[in-house]
């Protein structure tokens, strides 16, 4: 595909996903054996749903095919993905950070420095962050004109709620804890028992001795076989 393809391409991709109200965050074409794969990236304020990626792929297939010759895919079959970014896609533009709102991420400036914090607020020009640590919550301003490299980091615990309060955001609620008082006796019923367990224990507690199999043999008749045996055992010899 030449560049004035890849313009063609990027200009109706570009034209469909505004219309459906995403912004194209990338657009790459590699070889994939005899096929294309055209990779579309798009995002949105409140994100992108699976059902909306596939609508906008078909959207961008339909109006590739209306191209006819001039389709700049040319007639080397291609496969279309549709997507939305990954958590770990560098953050480069306002929307970005806009987007990322209350979410943790580090910022790294052009002189190695980082910084991690919670996304307060942006503006066209600068990001501000909630910083938590050990001498408490603070904010501070990041120009984007100093920023070299930003994304999105993953949480593995709550933020503090000093934090989640500046942001605006409830801390998720915990379950409650069921503690041994708050189970009551009457919770049980007999019925939640084993009925065969609760018959051999009502039988001990009335001093019953268990049931013999029947076919057991009774002691006298065990009395005579061990006579028996130890008569024929007295005249044996090795």
């Amino acid at each position: 595909m030449g560049s004035g393809d890849e313009r063609r391409l990027r200009e109706v991709v570009t034209e469909v996903t505004a219309q459906a109200g995403y912004d194209l965050e990338e657009l790459a074409v590699r070889s994939a054996g005899r096929r294309r794969v055209v990779r579309v990236v798009i995002d949105g304020d409140s994100g992108v749903t699976l059902d909306a990626a596939a609508e906008v792929s078909r959207a961008i297939s339909q109006r590739l095919d209306e191209s006819g010759p001039d389709d700049p895919t040319g007639s080397t079959p291609y496969t279309l993905e549709v997507t939305s970014p990954g958590v770990g896609r560098p953050l480069t533009l306002p929307r970005h950070f806009r987007r990322a709102r209350t979410r943790l991420v580090v910022v790294r400036a052009a002189d190695g420095a980082t910084t991690t914090g919670h996304v307060l607020g942006v503006t066209d020009t600068a990001v501000t962050l909630v910083l938590s640590g050990r001498t408490g919550v603070s904010q501070v301003e990041v120009p984007f004109a100093e920023i070299d490299h930003a994304k999105v980091e993953v949480e593995f615990h709550p933020a503090p709620a000093a934090v989640l309060a500046l942001l605006g955001v409830e801390p998720a609620a915990e379950p409650d804890d069921v503690e041994p008082d708050d189970v009551e006796p009457d919770d049980f019923e007999p019925d939640d028992f084993d009925a065969d367990a609760g018959d051999a224990d009502a039988a001990d507690a009335a001093g019953e001795p268990d049931a013999l199999d029947d076919d057991a043999p009774d002691e006298d008749a065990l009395d005579d076989v061990a006579g028996e045996l130890s008569a024929a055992g007295d005249g044996a010899t090795r």
